[in-house]
């Protein structure tokens, strides 16, 4: 009878609340800003991100995991691309525009 009493007891101090004590809910916080960063452009255009080398693939894209110590994507034309200038989407990713650092395919002639 005893242990059927104290196993009442210890059940009850733990699904009960302590008396005048409110524990609010702790509210789940994320401090990841940027998930990912999906780089668009020419296809064939070669870039560097966290240290390696990258071809956008014929559909023009390629979306990547962001790395906490990348701070920079490097191409041809421009060596220093800051990739938290660009716009954060509401998932949490940046498009980064490689369009206008890639060298184009036909050079332009004058006259035309």
């Amino acid at each position: 009878m005893t242990s059927i009493l104290a196993a009442a007891a210890i059940a009850l101090q733990l699904t009960t609340p302590p008396i005048g004590r409110h524990n609010a809910a702790p509210k789940p916080t994320c401090n990841i800003k940027t998930v990912s960063y999906k780089f668009v452009g020419v296809p064939g255009t070669e870039f560097r991100y966290d240290g390696a080398k990258y071809v956008l693939p014929a559909g023009g894209s390629i979306e990547l995991i962001a790395s906490k110590k990348a701070t920079e994507a490097e191409v041809a034309t421009n060596p220093h691309v800051p990739l938290d200038l660009f716009p954060l989407d509401e998932f949490g990713t940046r498009t980064i525009s490689l369009t206008a650092a890639a060298p184009s395919s036909t050079p332009a002639t004058k006259g035309e």
